[in-house]
């Protein structure tokens, strides 16, 4: 039930739960559709990056969403109606076990089709691809992903056979999560309520415990990157007051225009989260690929989630080269002179 509240304080309406099939709601037209343009509904950040994914060798397949924690794991999500779906925890289990062994490589050509079939990108490459997906999970030494994908179940309802199993599978080291969504239907809008019903703060900091090992394992052969603004600042390639531009891969609704200072930006020279470049339009500091997010979002006709977004390949500094591809460049060059000591 909900509780909305009129504007006085005083008076309010009671909204009762509902159901997708009473609402005429459909799992892969509707639910898959809206899980895919707002993922934090899942109760996280997550990079979708493949809808119907079916490239499972012998087999006829279509994993509902796949995904990139921030973390760099991949995530298999698993969406069901009702509570009557059986088997979701198996076939779950299954896909996940198929995706275990994908590497970046990999995924890359299935994240450009993604992006050129839902986003709109007119010719996605590899390279912004890979860059999308470095910017967008938590760590500087990210290079491959996990090969211990997660499970996100979501569905309307759980039947108790399910919870159990999950349950078990917990205990056992396995990343499951449930997400309950209800809807709630408030005049001609409806409403989704999620809940995160399983795992229990206990066992959620058990499966922390158990990434954090696997990471400590898999770090050790990693090779170190810096964020991107990191490596230009300190290696004195960008500096306080050099201007920068939103002129690369720019959605086909969007067109650079010298004269908008919406496609302008100062480089702060600082390395915070949320301060690495002034937006000429509001004279507001921002991340880079914060600000780009929020231009390709507000000015799609729309207001669509743009999904994942690395804004150092959108940005280009006066010679027109993006700043990722000029962080690469600086890397190869420091590699170079390194060796030659």
């Amino acid at each position: 039930m909900i509780l909305v509240v009129n504007h006085d304080l005083n008076s309010y309406e009671k909204v009762e739960e509902t159901s997708f099939e009473k609402l005429n709601i459909w799992e892969r037209k509707h639910i898959q559709e809206w899980i895919r343009q707002t993922p934090e509904i899942l109760g996280e950040d997550l990079l979708v990056v493949s809808i119907e994914f079916d490239r499972f060798n012998n087999s006829n397949d279509r994993l509902d969403v796949l995904a990139i924690d921030r973390e760099g794991n991949i995530v298999v999500i698993e969406l069901k109606r009702d509570a009557f779906a059986g088997y979701a925890d198996l076939q779950a289990i299954r896909y996940a076990a198929m995706v275990s062994s994908m590497t970046i490589e990999k995924l890359l050509p299935y994240y450009n089709h993604y992006q050129k079939k839902s986003l709109g990108v007119n010719i996605p490459t590899n390279e912004n691809s890979l860059a999308n997906i470095t910017e967008f999970v938590n760590d500087e030494d990210f290079q491959e992903l996990s090969n211990t994908p997660r499970i996100i179940l979501c569905s309307e309802d759980f039947s108790q056979e399910l919870t159990t199993t999950v349950l078990w599978l917990i205990e056992n080291g396995l990343d499951i999560t449930c997400v309950k969504i209800k809807p709630h239907q408030i005049g001609d809008k409806v409403a989704i309520v999620p809940n995160r019903i399983i795992p229990i703060q206990e066992a959620q900091q058990y499966l922390i415990d158990i990434q954090q090992k696997n990471e400590e394992r898999i770090e050790r052969k990693k090779r170190t990157r810096k964020k991107t603004m990191k490596i230009l600042i300190e290696g004195k390639v960008l500096k306080e007051g050099d201007i920068i531009y939103l002129k690369n891969s720019l959605p086909d609704y969007l067109q650079y225009n010298e004269e908008d200072p919406t496609y302008k930006a100062t480089i702060t020279g600082k390395l915070g989260r949320s301060n690495a470049i002034k937006w000429e339009k509001d004279q507001q500091e921002y991340s880079i690929s914060n600000l780009t997010w929020h231009i390709f979002k507000n000015h799609h006709p729309d207001k669509k989630n743009p999904g994942g977004i690395n804004g150092n390949v959108c940005w280009v500094d006066e010679e027109g080269e993006n700043l990722w591809t000029l962080a690469e460049h600086y890397l190869a060059k420091d590699n170079e002179n390194e060796n030659m000591l």
